[in-house]
């Protein structure tokens, strides 16, 4: 819907793509729809999905030591990868400095405005991935995009 000419989604368009972020064949084929949008995208997909199972790690009450070495390979990975660039996901080097500076406090938050940002990002793709797969047989989603992919590599050559 439409408020002051900004796209504001319903609680349950928002519901509907959390799920289907958690939905592994719905992340992987968003995650190829997105590719073709932005090259960080994708990662954001990732991304999103890390930090949801290192939540579901603080919440289950395991050791400090697993909960401190996801955090690490999420940061090296997303926040400050050894791949240049460093930040490898779509949000303001303001939260990037915060992750890093907060990466020994433990708890399912650290990622929370980082996540929030991905999410919202992320979201604003949704409907035209939604209106993209309508027209396809969910076995022929991932094809078309590879298609897609390739008609893009051949005008950036050509």
């Amino acid at each position: 819907q439409h408020v002051d000419n900004k796209w504001v989604s319903s609680s349950s368009e928002i519901s509907a793509f959390r799920k289907a972020l958690l939905n592994p064949v719905t992340a992987n084929q968003f995650q190829h729809f997105v590719s073709l949008k932005g090259d960080l995208l994708e990662n954001g997909v990732l991304f999103w999905q890390e930090v949801q199972k290192y939540k579901d790690l603080c919440h289950s009450h395991c050791d400090d030591t697993t909960v401190q070495k996801k955090i690490t390979a999420i940061i090296d990975c997303f926040i400050n990868s050894a791949v240049p660039p460093a930040l490898q996901i779509d949000i303001p080097t303001e939260q990037a400095k915060k992750i890093l500076e907060h990466r020994k406090e433990l708890g399912p938050y650290i990622f929370r405005e980082a996540e929030m940002t991905v999410f919202a990002l992320l979201l604003k793709f949704w409907p035209k991935f939604c209106k993209f797969r309508s027209n396809l047989a969910s076995d022929k989603i991932l094809l078309a995009l590879e298609r897609k992919k390739g008609k893009k590599m051949q005008k950036k050559k050509g």
